[in-house]
């Protein structure tokens, strides 16, 4: 079996509020490994969040390791932390982040021109990624141009060009209609069979077609580690 893109161990997280302490993560061990299709579930306020953000170097956790890559980034610095994330992990958002006063192209090209990519090699790349995902004839439009899903389909270009180890989505078709949510998630079907190991947090219950794992939180833990749907289906087929 290959290596595990991610492994964590005994992940604990930690608030604290004035004179109490929250415990959000309370001891999450876990691997995922290459060409992986994973949602992480579970009711609001199981630590869905935060787990994400630790996942995606956006937060560190209060103690345990966290391999990415083979790099424990538990506890490395700001700097450090900023380029293991821009290096290895590609995001996406309810909300789509993008940038409002950049057009199309340029929004793809955040990432690599935070990674020191030349000029030339960023509009090749993010001109081949916006045609990837049906958004050619939009390379110079703004985000107010868009509809919701052409904008979470520049979100997904954007997190692809810097070839990640790994994509994360919060919530990714949660603003979209039924019809742009369904196109998004054949984007992302595509991507995985392409061999891209995909991360969700989601409430989407569709997602359990999709997948092929589940990790389900309750109360700070990993209640259940389960095949999804598509895993069954994949294994019937073999």
């Amino acid at each position: 079996m290959a290596d595990p893109i991610i492994k964590l161990v005994d992940i604990r997280k930690s608030y604290r509020m004035g004179d109490m302490v929250q415990h959000v993560l309370q001891g999450v061990s876990l691997s995922i490994y290459p060409g992986e299709y994973v949602c992480i579930m579970g009711p609001s306020g199981c630590g869905k969040s935060t787990l994400l953000n630790v996942l995606g170097c956006l937060d560190q956790p209060t103690s345990g390791d966290y391999f990415l890559g083979g790099q424990n980034v538990a506890q490395l610095d700001d700097d450090d932390l900023s380029a293991a994330r821009n290096r290895n992990l590609g995001f996406i958002f309810q909300s789509y982040n993008l940038i409002q006063q950049l057009s199309v192209i340029e929004n793809i090209a955040v990432p690599m021109y935070y990674g020191g990519a030349k000029d030339a090699d960023m509009v090749e790349v993010a001109t081949r990624l916006a045609t990837q995902v049906g958004l050619e004839h939009r390379l110079y439009h703004k985000p107010t141009e868009l509809s919701g899903g052409q904008q979470q389909r520049v979100a997904i270009a954007r997190a692809l060009s810097n070839n990640p180890l790994m994509i994360l989505a919060d919530e990714a078709t949660g603003n979209l209609d039924s019809k742009s949510g369904q196109e998004v998630l054949g984007i992302f079907d595509d991507l995985n069979r392409a061999g891209k190991t995909l991360v969700f947090v989601t409430h989407d219950e569709r997602m359990v077609e999709r997948c092929t794992r589940i990790i389900r939180l309750r109360d700070g833990v990993v209640e259940r580690d389960e095949p999804g749907a598509m895993a069954s289906r994949l294994q019937k087929a073999a």
